[in-house]
């Protein structure tokens, strides 16, 4: 029988779910994408997941099209906000405007922002969302009105220039626009008669800063935001501002915590009665320092921090309250994922328990929800793609109901299985790894490296799927080494300080401890890896001689140096210079290359900004003498490719150059490369 994962055509046109997510006492959306109908690019839709009392209804699409949904925010009544470009008469403009679909009836526009629409989020009567605000317009008589014109202005005149006065000016793939991010807010009952809404809108008058994240007590009188600061010495860093909301629009901002060199803090939910909020805290990556997350209840009533989910064992994200006194959450573990129950009680200490997952279980959960007396989430391992589950009640539950019905449930083309082994200063470390069906045969061995770094290997990935590899009889390892997350804050601090010192050990530990098995080609072997696994692919290239076939590197850190200058991520120069770059930066070793490589990237990636590959391309070509380098690039991608053609491209190029090279098999050329 054969399976959807066995080649990438098949593999890049699989329906996939993206997200789910929930009200407290209203529906749960899941979020699922497939491909337009041209098959050009992937089309995100609403679907309605049934809850319990629903009986035995199937899931239900409530979108469909070929301009689908951005962003969903459903409401206890049953509506659906949502964000969408579909076209509306008379203005052919593409942006993301505001949708309201009701329980019973069809969607319609209910708010246009010349800017675009993002991050709706409900606080009682109240919606908040983003959208652009040009400069010259804040604190004009009619700031929108004025905003508009700015807008048409640039439009019409084609004017593209941004003026910016601060760092950073890009964001993973996107140059931060003209018109800067602020905070909107409208009553629900002018959207509900649209022709009244744009009247309606007020701005959150915030402080200088580039707004990132923002959360809304429950009932919609106050709101957290968080602003990126400049602290003297001019390292970014995040402020926290609470801000009043009432009948007559915002308050005055209240600094709620500070900047400072040595963390960062993220705004979380509130609890249903907003007397208290969970926020997450960020050690920052630096020289000397590492990073830590952690998850903190700050109480409103009596002004205490109480520190709920320490750094030491579990990096928790994803809180969402179930009571006033206690809140889920998600959290890597052991190559697998956990949902765990925070419960904070005012007058008694903070406890931890594990609501699904754990050691014997092969899954990892995302974006969990407490509905009701239920809990709907995410769940996904390495040899299946996400799926929806429920189960009922705040216990411990071994296995959630699948949602049947909304995405194709199919087999891989072989099995999972589990390495492990020692590394050199005594650490246990594991990995997954993938191989064919069959017993009696040596596989040739591929490497896969996780970016991150702060991940791990233990759930599907359609971009870098090992299935249409194994298809081919290659096993797949997918390595956790140091600095992954599931094994507490110890595995981060082994390989902080040294991005080619112990994660490379543990990589390749783990590489001998496979290659030991029978099963194993003990020759026929290459590495591979993406973002930081291509930093990984790198060093490995240049410390390892012959010990692989080739290496495959993808968006890839080669010259730390100037990695730390360019990215988008600013702070990060303070951690990878000088130290590390002095020490651990693989374009220092380019003559000990001996072995072909194929480097592939996106020109729109600016965490790992192209010239990275472009800087190690004219290395290989000038100071190299080894035949068989390629170099695979995307104009139009970004960090990672992901539009259907082009992940097609990339994974039957890389599928061809292994073959070529670890197979010994003649070049064959991919048709998409023309």
């Amino acid at each position: 029988m054969t399976s959807r994962y066995e080649t990438p055509e098949q593999l890049v046109a699989t329906p996939r779910l993206t997200g789910l997510t929930a009200h407290r006492n209203g529906p749960v959306i899941a979020l699922r994408q497939e491909l337009s109908s041209d098959g050009k690019r992937y089309v995100k839709h609403a679907w309605s997941v049934p809850r319990p009392n629903d009986g035995d209804r199937a899931p239900v699409p409530l979108t469909s099209g070929d301009h689908g949904v951005q962003e969903v925010c459903p409401a206890p009544s049953g509506e659906l906000y949502f964000t969408s470009d579909r076209p509306v008469d008379g203005d052919d403009e593409k942006r993301s405007r505001l949708w309201l679909l009701p329980e019973h009836g069809e969607a319609r526009m209910v708010l246009d922002m010349p800017e675009g629409i993002s991050d709706p989020k409900l606080g009682g009567d109240t919606l908040f969302f983003l959208s652009g605000m040009h400069p010259s317009a804040k604190g004009a008589p009619d700031e929108l009105a004025r905003n508009r014109e700015l807008h048409e202005l640039r439009e019409e005149s084609g004017a593209s220039p941004v003026l910016y006065d601060r760092a950073p000016s890009r964001y993973w793939d996107q140059d931060l626009p003209a018109a800067e991010t602020a905070l909107w807010f409208v009553d629900t009952a002018a959207l509900a008669d649209s022709r009244d809404a744009g009247e309606a809108v007020g701005r959150v008058d915030l402080p200088a800063g580039r707004l990132t994240h923002y959360s809304v007590a429950p009932d919609g009188t106050w709101l957290l935001a968080q602003l990126t600061a400049w602290l003297p010495e001019g390292w970014k860093r995040s402020q926290l501002w609470r801000v009043p909301i009432t009948a007559d629009g915002c308050g005055e901002p209240e600094l709620f915590r500070d900047a400072n060199a040595e963390d960062g803090w993220e705004p979380g939910p509130m609890s249903p009665d907003g007397s208290r909020v969970v926020l997450e805290r960020d050690v920052v990556w630096r020289d000397g320092a590492n990073m830590q997350l952690s998850l903190w209840v700050h109480d409103l009533r009596t002004g205490r921090d109480t520190e709920v989910v320490p750094t030491d064992e579990y990096w928790a994200g994803e809180p969402r309250w179930i009571d006033d006194d206690s809140f889920v959450c998600t959290s890597d573990h052991q190559g697998r994922g956990i949902v765990l129950r925070v419960t904070c009680p005012r007058d008694a200490e903070p406890s931890i328990d594990v609501l699904a997952g754990g050691a014997d279980q092969p899954w990892t959960y995302s974006a969990v929800h407490p509905v009701g007396d239920a809990f709907y989430g995410l769940r996904a391992t390495y040899d299946h793609p996400l799926e929806a589950v429920t189960w009922s009640g705040h216990e411990f539950c071994a296995e959630p109901t699948r949602v049947e019905g909304l995405v194709p449930d199919d087999a891989v083309p072989g099995r999972l299985e589990e390495v492990t082994t020692t590394a050199e200063d005594g650490t246990s470390i594991r990995a997954w790894l993938a191989l064919p069906e069959g017993d009696g045969t040596e596989h040739p061995l591929l490497v896969f490296v996780h970016g991150g770094p702060w991940a791990s290997n233990n759930q599907w990935s359609w971009r870098w799927n090992p299935w249409p590899f194994v298809a081919r009889g290659y096993a797949v390892l997918l390595p956790d080494p140091a600095i992954s997350t599931g094994y507490g804050q110890a595995m981060i601090d082994r390989g902080q300080q040294e991005l080619g010192g112990a994660p490379f050990t543990d990589v390749m530990a783990l590489v001998e401890a496979t290659t030991q098995r029978a099963d194993i080609d003990t020759q026929r072997q290459a590495l591979l890896g993406g973002s930081y696994g291509g930093y990984m692919a790198n060093w490995v290239a240049t410390h390892t001689g012959d010990r692989f076939r080739c290496i495959v590197t993808h968006a890839s850190l080669w010259n730390v140096d100037s990695m730390g200058a360019t990215t988008d991520n600013t702070h990060w120069r303070e951690a990878m210079g000088p130290a590390q770059a002095a020490v651990y930066s693989p374009h220092r070793f380019v003559e000990r290359i001996q072995v072909p490589m194929l480097v592939t990237h996106g020109d729109k990636d600016y965490r790992v900004p192209i010239s990275q590959s472009l800087e190690l391309w004219s290395d290989l070509q000038l100071r190299t003498r080894v035949e068989g380098h390629r170099f695979l690039y995307f104009p139009d991608e970004n960090h990672w490719i992901r539009k259907p053609a082009n992940s097609r491209a990339w994974y039957e190029t890389v599928l061809a150059f292994v073959a070529e090279h670890v197979l010994g098999e003649d070049w064959q050329r991919p048709e998409l490369l023309g």
